[in-house]
């Protein structure tokens, strides 16, 4: 996801609209800022789900969470990149393409946002139970 935001700098930073840099753009170089935002919390999430495993506490809800949120994040940053690019990103020679294409994986493999949400609320408690 960092290489996407990178990417997306460098070329908005050289992709003029109205003789301006797009990356000019207040609700560009915010909504960028938001993304960096958002991994920076589900990397912090990561890290803290890693160091109680090594610790050994069952971080079962934690790693639910992570992949509930990287899965989403993915997506959203693949999608919001792609606005920015305009129409070259949607063609073969930029990864903000491959990334927009290939991410809803991400959110399937390994287990479905509902499983993750299902697993999040069965640690919380407020998953019904079977009767």
């Amino acid at each position: 996801m960092q290489n996407i935001i990178q990417e997306t700098i460098e070329y908005t930073r050289q992709r003029k609209i109205f003789d301006q840099p797009v990356l000019h753009n207040q609700t560009v170089h915010y909504r960028l800022a938001e993304l960096e935002t958002e991994i920076e919390l589900v990397r912090s999430l990561l890290y803290r789900s890693v160091a109680q495993y090594i610790q050994g506490v069952d971080v079962t809800k934690l790693a639910s969470m992570a992949k509930l949120k990287a899965g989403r994040l993915v997506r959203e940053v693949a999608d919001s990149c792609l606005q920015f690019w305009g129409g070259m990103g949607f063609t073969n020679e930029v990864l903000v393409s491959r990334l927009y294409r290939d991410m809803r994986l991400v959110s399937i493999g390994g287990g479905a946002d509902e499983v993750m949400l299902s697993i999040i609320c069965k640690y919380m408690g407020t998953f019904p139970e079977n009767k």
